[in-house]
């Protein structure tokens, strides 16, 4: 592992009817808990409404890792590919409900 590798970096649409997109970005960093600076977002461009997000962007009284919907959340983080599957199937459950 190596300071500043960029390990993910997406970004693609989920529903072309609603515009809704989800960005993926992580970065080999040493300084961040579990070893990456990361944040991934379902979100409406369009619109500029964040629908769910996930990121350690700052210290945080939920803790190092957060999720954000309708409040800030903290929540747990075993490693890279589980937080992005984690995601990816939270993601999907919302946007079946939409």
């Amino acid at each position: 592992m190596v300071d500043g590798d960029v390990v993910l970096d997406r970004n693609f649409e989920i529903d072309a009817d609603e515009g809704t997109r989800v960005e993926l970005f992580a970065v080999e960093d040493s300084t961040y808990p579990g070893g990456y600076y990361y944040r991934f977002q379902y979100y409406l461009p369009d619109e500029g409404e964040a629908i769910l997000r996930y990121d350690n962007a700052h210290d945080s009284d939920v803790g190092n890792h957060h999720r954000h919907a309708k409040d800030v959340t903290g929540i747990e983080f075993t490693g890279l590919k589980d937080h992005v599957e984690r995601f990816r199937n939270e993601v999907l459950q919302i946007n079946d409900r939409r």
